[in-house]
């Protein structure tokens, strides 16, 4: 396998349990022995406090005891010291940031940060301009393409995973534009329907305004650089370095069932939103100039209180032990779990890979 590939988890509606299943994904690619960097750029943090113990998380973000100074240190420590420079004016990240060891993911991590929430700004101030042919502008809307050329120039990984926060704002779209491909992790309710509806929509959008920011970049850009090839190589612009994004497809997380006579009951109103899902995927692969005709991954199993005590000793669903708090009948319960994990952890994977896979 040559090169870095990057995949996302990307969903506008929250509560679809997108860290859950975006971490687990990673544990697994990392058990087929990919190298793998989780980089959380959700301000919630909800993948940074999963996957690093609490002796990191003091390290990052609490490691003096002056606050103020705490959390000037903690900026630099994180994805938020990517922006630094952006932040100052200047055109490029600083890739020079820490990564932590998971150990019980077997993965690298670059911390979220909860200030990450004031990068949305910078982007959108960037965006604007970059459509005004403003190339420093473009290249900060390429900060993902930055920091996934800069590690490959340093061959420390196979696969990084961006996790973004439930929004369609121009900070997600820059991550996007470093991504080879994004997953939709999705609820089957109404709510989720009209996100998913929405996502759609956007794509259609997004693509047009981009294409055009695109062509009129890198005109002006042509016309007085000589190193624009370089350049557009290193910021992995599409057709210059990269690729455009593609959709892997979407999964379903499962819902409550009602049980009559020891068995399983549908919930109708459920089962009615799950098949519409479908209709939708589709229309976002075709923004994307995609005509696959299943898009759907899998189901992520409803865990009940297992993500919670997954979520307190930084683990796997996979890898958790009684010794980790669970008790019974849940050690067959974490198997089945993990199970239907690993399924569309291969899922993701053949779809990312394709007959490139290790």
């Amino acid at each position: 396998m040559t090169g870095i590939k990057t995949l996302s988890f990307f969903n506008n509606k929250g509560g679809v349990g997108k860290t859950t299943l975006s971490t687990n994904v990673a544990y697994n690619l990392a058990l087929k022995g990919y190298r793998v960097l989780y980089v959380d750029c959700d301000p919630q943090c909800n993948a940074t406090q999963l996957l690093l113990n609490e002796m990191q998380t003091k390290e990052i973000y609490d490691g003096v005891p002056d606050p103020e100074v705490a959390l000037r240190q903690s900026l630099s420590k994180t994805v938020y010291g990517l922006f630094i420079p952006l932040r100052e004016g200047e055109p490029e990240i600083d890739a020079d940031i820490p990564v932590f060891r998971s150990e019980r993911f077997q993965v690298d991590v670059m911390a979220g940060h909860p200030s990450l929430s004031q990068i949305e700004d910078v982007m959108s101030s960037a965006w604007q301009t970059a459509l005004s042919r403003e190339t420093a502008s473009f290249r900060r809307v390429h900060w993902a393409g930055q920091l996934i050329t800069a590690m490959e120039d340093a061959d420390r990984y196979d696969i990084i995973m961006f996790d973004v926060g439930p929004s369609l704002g121009p900070f997600n779209r820059t991550v996007l534009l470093g991504c080879d491909a994004f997953v939709t992790p999705t609820a089957t309710d109404l709510f989720s329907y009209h996100a998913f509806g929405n996502l759609a929509r956007w794509f259609d959008m997004w693509v047009t305004e981009y294409s055009e920011m695109a062509e009129a970049n890198v005109e002006a850009w042509k016309s007085f650089s000589s190193s624009f090839e370089k350049k557009a190589r290193n910021l992995r612009i599409p057709g210059h370095g990269g690729g455009q994004v593609q959709y892997l497809g979407y999964t379903t997380l499962e819902y409550v069932k009602k049980k009559a006579n020891g068995q399983d009951q549908l919930v109708g109103a459920f089962e009615r939103f799950r098949g519409k899902f479908a209709d939708e995927a589709r229309r976002i692969g075709r923004a994307l100039s995609q005509r696959e005709d299943e898009y759907l991954l899998g189901h992520e199993p409803h865990m009940y209180s297992m993500p919670a005590t997954a979520q307190d000793v930084h683990a796997p669903i996979a890898e958790l032990a009684y010794g980790d708090g669970i008790k019974g009948s849940q050690g067959t319960q974490r198997d089945n779990y993990a199970g239907q994990i690993k399924a569309v952890s291969d899922a993701v994977h053949d779809r990312l890979f394709g007959s490139a896979a290790v």
